[in-house]
């Protein structure tokens, strides 16, 4: 009797063991990586997409979405038009959430800050004439 239920508890140890092992591991893949996905994934998108992000105007049919959790750094989420060079509803949309655009630029990125909030949250316009790409990318720090 004895043998029985020490053969059980070996067994449930051990297999609780592996679950653990594999529940960290798949946690741990995603901790410093950058998640690269697409609307239809939803899991993705409604659990890392900054609200600001969501609410952008799509301005070509062709986009996806990055996340970059920040190791060190502030996390960042982005929305990638393919395409396209046309930015404007982006300005357009930036501007009407309260942002205002910096006179300087960032390795050729437009800055956008929100005085109200002493520029803590930021976006960055970046438009790619060779690729026909606009990136908008929301920083907060």
């Amino acid at each position: 009797m004895v043998f029985i239920f020490s053969r059980s508890l070996i067994a449930i140890s051990i297999t609780a063991l592996i679950l653990c092992g594999l529940f960290i591991s798949l946690i741990a893949s995603n901790i410093n990586g950058v998640t690269v996905y697409k609307e239809t994934d939803r899991y993705n998108y409604y659990s890392l997409t900054y609200q600001e992000i969501q609410n952008a105007p799509r301005i070509s049919q062709n986009y996806y979405f990055e996340f970059q959790p920040g190791d060190g750094y502030a996390p960042s989420n982005a929305i990638i038009f393919k395409d396209t060079i046309n930015p404007e509803p982006l300005r357009t949309y930036l501007v009407k959430s309260g942002y205002v655009r910096e006179q300087r630029r960032l390795r050729g990125m437009e800055m956008w800050c929100q005085p109200k909030k002493a520029c803590k949250d930021r976006f960055y316009l970046y438009v790619d004439k060779h690729a026909k790409e606009v990136r908008l990318t929301s920083i907060k720090d």
